[in-house]
């Protein structure tokens, strides 16, 4: 059976059946600094570019960058120590299906993100992609509540 190819710029395109996202805190701090001209990334699902004063660039303990929009980044994450800083806001993630592509228009660029890897919500509705064991190793998910 082909993919089924699904196009999300935003979180209202997140198709109903995949369900309703879940909620997440992260379990790290993180540091950050200014793009060296602009730079690329190669992460799993595509590229994504940061531009020196419209990006910073998150760095993880274990070497893992990539670039965050400086407006969304001083919206999203408080100081948590010298040079350190936590994301505040709860992650949001749903989990592409399988056979199922989701071409998520991100605010860095284009991705291709497959199951079991998870289209990530921003707090103004805008996607990004989380790996699913980066999800595993740094994040815990918050209990779903019954009805």
């Amino acid at each position: 059976m082909p993919e089924q190819r699904i196009a999300i710029g935003h979180a209202s395109e997140i198709p109903p059946a995949w369900g309703a996202p879940r909620t997440a805190s992260r379990r790290f701090t993180v540091a950050i600094r200014e793009p060296r001209g602009t730079e690329t990334f190669s992460v799993a699902w595509g590229e994504l570019t940061a531009d020196p004063g419209r990006d910073w660039v998150v760095m993880l303990d274990d070497g893992t960058a990539y670039p965050i929009k400086k407006d969304l980044f001083a919206r999203t994450y408080e100081a948590a120590g010298p040079g350190r800083h936590r994301k505040v806001e709860r992650s949001r993630l749903v989990q592409v299906p399988p056979d199922t592509v989701a071409l998520l228009a991100t605010l860095e660029g284009p991705l291709e993100v497959r199951h079991p890897d998870y289209v990530a919500v921003g707090a103004q509705g805008e996607v990004y992609a989380n790996a699913a064991t980066w999800v595993r190793e740094h994040l815990t998910f918050d209990p779903i509540s019954g009805a």
